[in-house]
């Protein structure tokens, strides 16, 4: 059973921005210059950034900036109004003196432009729905704030039972509780109203605000809570061998017959004792036997069976390091209970992870931890030292990981507090 709930564009493009902190300490420039395509003229004021990070800056009336950045493999994203997404992956190893990008603007699609006039009561409805799924229902998502709504273009007719939506310039969201304003390129998002599942795409630039000594204390704490747990702190466990040490179990799925499913038996032997029925309270009950048929026949339960980071794992030669397990897992996080507003969103959700798969947990741990499931869809996915991981749409993302979305989330450069 595959539950779509709260999948989660975790997919945002977090490529290749990795960060090794075995050479923090070493600085390098990344320069560049940003013209225009087809005029060859600068492009002022444009945003460029390493994506998932607090690396930036803005180019000058020459086109020109420069970004220092620690040794590491990364990816510049550069982003104006107007123009397409560039997007250039690169490693501090062959980095060069100096770069041309050039950017191409964007194509103007008359059917999108109908819908980025409309502001009636039905776009506020659908911004509504947009900051919920795309910010999150925790504590953090629901403090989050959109600053430039009005840059979303946002269309809720052109698909059946679908919100789709975009940017036509860059999002600015403000996080007071982690202290945070992200500059964020939305390229893609979608919510299917049927299903539930909500997927985006986009990069993100971090900018630590100026936070009062007073909140300081609360503002780490907040950012330790919120990484830790998370699918950048599981990975870094992972890559360093520090799994149990982190707080985290990793534990094989077993599938066990759902309790509130009748068997096929029954379903068949309700149907033909209906198709006989006259009486309609006779015949109500019966058709509440019947609608139990699309429940799913098994649910997934944690099994006893602990997997390591060598059944997960695997290294190459060259030292790189991939996630190999092709059977879905269960991660638990023990060093924190889920929020009240996530058990709150599951208590409806009868085909959830929450309806079978506690029967085995909740006998040693009786408060409720953080337990997401992991998919690899791919063959193999490489891991970073800092915690990112690639390609990004190969690992889907269920249960408490899924349900923090960009109100939770940290840039890859973050460390928390030797204080803490």
């Amino acid at each position: 059973m595959k539950r779509k709930n709260f999948l989660i564009g975790m997919m945002v493009l977090m490529v290749l921005t990795i960060l090794d902190y075995s050479t923090a300490h070493a600085q390098y420039i990344m320069k560049g210059r940003v013209v225009d395509a087809e005029t060859f003229q600068p492009v002022e004021f444009a945003t460029v950034f390493i994506n998932n990070s607090t690396f930036g800056d803005i180019t000058d009336r020459n086109g020109v900036f420069e970004i220092p950045i620690p040794s590491g493999n990364y990816e510049l994203v550069i982003s104006f109004m107007g123009y397409q997404t560039f997007i250039f992956p690169f490693s501090t190893q062959e980095i060069r003196a100096s770069y041309q990008f050039r950017i191409l603007q964007e194509t103007i699609d008359l059917e999108e432009a109908k819908v980025v006039d409309k502001r009636d009561k039905e776009w506020y409805k659908n911004l509504k729905i947009f900051e919920e799924k795309f910010l999150g229902n925790s504590i953090n998502g629901k403090k989050s704030k959109i600053l430039n709504p009005e840059v979303l273009i946002l269309d809720s007719e052109s698909y059946e039972n679908r919100l789709v939506a975009r940017g036509k310039d860059i999002l600015e969201i403000q996080n007071p509780n982690l202290g945070y304003t992200i500059k964020f390129v939305l390229e893609s998002f979608f919510h299917d109203f049927k299903s539930n599942l909500t997927q985006y795409v986009g990069q993100g630039y971090f900018f630590e605000e100026n936070i009062p000594k007073r909140r300081k204390a609360k503002v780490e704490e907040q950012r330790k809570r919120a990484f830790e747990g998370s699918i950048t702190h599981f990975v870094r466990a992972l890559y360093h061998d520090k799994l149990e040490d982190e707080g985290y179990l990793v534990k094989k799925i077993e599938l066990v017959p759902n309790p509130e499913r009748p068997s096929d038996e029954e379903i068949e032997a309700t149907k033909m004792l209906l198709a006989d029925t006259r009486t309609w309270l006779t015949r109500d009950s019966l058709q509440q036997v019947i609608k139990m048929e699309s429940l799913p026949k098994e649910l997934e339960k944690i099994s006893e069976d602990t997997l390591r980071r060598g059944d997960l794992v695997e290294e190459a030669r060259n030292g790189f390091l991939f996630l190999t397990y092709s059977e879905p897992f269960f991660v638990i996080f023990n060093n924190e209970i889920e929020e009240l507003n996530y058990r709150k969103s599951l208590m409806d959700q009868k085909n959830s992870i929450r309806s079978g798969n506690l029967i085995f947990f909740t006998q040693t741990n009786p408060l409720p931890v953080q337990i997401s499931k992991l998919n690899l869809t791919g063959n193999a996915l490489r891991l970073f030292e800092d915690g990112n991981y690639f390609h990004p749409f190969d690992l889907y993302l269920d249960g408490y990981m899924a349900w923090e979305k960009i109100g939770d989330l940290i840039p890859l450069d973050y460390k928390v507090s030797s204080s803490q």
